[in-house]
């Protein structure tokens, strides 16, 4: 997630501010219910650390990935649990968690970098856990004027995504207006299972 990190690190205030009060609670209901109590979650490009927040006060064990170190900043005035602040391609977690909360960050990624990271979700995940993933639906892959590179999540990435590792189950996939209010996109969301 090095794409647009500069971004990230000029706008860190900005960029909380904007996000970290978002009301996701539709979305959290379409995850958590599947999880067992007090497991572990990766928050895997935690931004405003709004969700590893939301996580932890429900008592689940949380550990927020990060790369922009200025939002690393931000968040640990909110967010007490362990945070790791690296790009996911330079995480090598030392345990493998029971879910995996990927809410727009793996946009970020290359399609190469991306179907890599799930050809290889055995290092994160935990033989029948879960992942969550949402991504933009209706922008055109590549860099915009700000520096930030922007992959489009549609249905031929995502079956990509699912012919790369035939240990995911697809769970549930839908789509969704942005809680932030911005037009022009919808998110396209996904829940895969995990099975060995």
């Amino acid at each position: 997630m090095k794409c647009g990190l500069n971004y990230y690190d000029m706008y860190a205030e900005e960029y909380f501010i904007q996000t970290f009060h978002a009301d996701m609670t539709d979305t959290y209901r379409h995850f958590l219910p599947r999880l067992p109590a007090g497991c572990q979650i990766l928050d895997l490009g935690s931004g405003s650390g709004r969700d590893a927040v939301y996580f932890r006060k429900q008592g689940y064990e949380v550990t927020a990935l990060e790369p922009s170190k200025r939002l690393c900043e931000w968040m640990k005035r909110q967010f007490d649990g362990e945070i790791v602040c690296l790009p996911v391609e330079e995480y090598h977690p030392v345990m493998r968690f029971d879910a995996i909360w990927a809410c727009a960050s793996l946009l970020h990624l290359t399609k190469e970098n991306l179907l890599e990271f799930f050809a290889g979700i055995g290092g994160y995940l935990k033989p029948g856990g879960f992942i969550y993933v949402s991504g933009k639906n209706g922008i055109q892959t590549g860099k915009c004027e700000d520096g930030r590179f922007f992959l489009e999540f549609d249905e031929m990435l995502f079956q990509e995504i699912i012919e790369t590792n035939l240990s995911l189950r697809v769970e549930e996939v839908w789509y969704s207006g942005d809680a932030a209010g911005r037009t022009g996109f919808q998110w396209m969301n996904f829940v895969l299972k995990y099975r060995v």
